[in-house]
């Protein structure tokens, strides 16, 4: 599988279990998973699998997948 497939397969698995609410929180989840990255690279994913935020309580928001 190519990395960047993987990489947002993870993503995906990611924000459905986890509330990540930043660009930089992704980029920690995805570290600690073995899939180093950069902040560019996390933005174009978010924008090729259409993640958008949705709130999660308190006044925060998630990313979430359609």
């Amino acid at each position: 599988m190519a990395v960047k497939s993987k990489r947002h397969e993870v993503i995906v698995k990611m924000i459905a279990a986890q509330n990540i609410e930043t660009q930089e929180e992704l980029l920690e989840r995805l570290s600690e998973c073995g899939i180093p990255s950069t902040q560019a690279t996390v933005s174009r994913d978010i924008k090729q699998l259409h993640l958008y935020k949705e709130p999660c309580g308190g006044g925060r928001y998630r990313y979430a997948s359609s």
